[in-house]
């Protein structure tokens, strides 16, 4: 009788286990499936030609609040160094607005990390596919995208469609390494 309640013990700390590893797990906000769905998508319409502006903005629009919900949970994740929240932060606080700047000043300002520097953060000490750098790419790069696709809907250069679809492509890189 004693290794039958040994045995039920053991297989009741074992399913504790598991279930808690599957709590776990579940309890990200960062929808990576959805993120990549929507990226993919987008990239198809780019490069079929079935350009509707208006949708693909709204797309990526969405991208930039899953971006920001990866965030928000890195920074809050237990073991994510000081350095990494206030980089999040940044991010965060700064996400509604950076589809609205000009090519030119994201670029310098969050490509090249300007802001982030300027607000007592480098993102040049991080490897670039590291968790903290992907989840910032993730709402960098759609709100890079955001303003081509706003500025395609002005000039109509095509240069800007291929521009969206470079920048889906390398935080598609990005999100294989969350």
């Amino acid at each position: 009788m004693n290794k039958v309640k040994l045995l039920a013990c053991i297989l009741m700390l074992l399913i504790s286990g598991l279930m808690t590893n599957a709590l776990a797990s579940g309890d990200h906000q960062f929808d990576k499936a959805s993120f990549s769905k929507i990226a993919k998508k987008t990239i198809g319409r780019v490069v079929s030609g079935n350009i509707d502006a208006d949708v693909m903005i709204a797309d990526m629009e969405k991208l930039v609040a899953i971006g920001v919900e990866g965030c928000k949970e890195h920074m809050t994740e237990a073991e994510t160094p000081a350095a990494e929240a206030k980089i999040m932060q940044l991010v965060i606080d700064n996400a509604t607005s950076m589809g609205s700047m000009s090519l030119d000043d994201i670029e310098a300002q969050w490509h090249e990390g300007a802001f982030v520097k300027a607000n007592g953060a480098d993102i040049s000490s991080f490897d670039h596919f590291s968790e903290v750098l992907s989840h910032y790419d993730t709402v960098v790069h759609p709100a890079t995208a955001i303003i081509c696709l706003k500025q395609y809907k002005v000039s109509a250069d095509e240069a800007l469609l291929e521009q969206v679809q470079d920048e889906l492509i390398e935080v598609n890189e990005h999100i294989a390494h969350l």
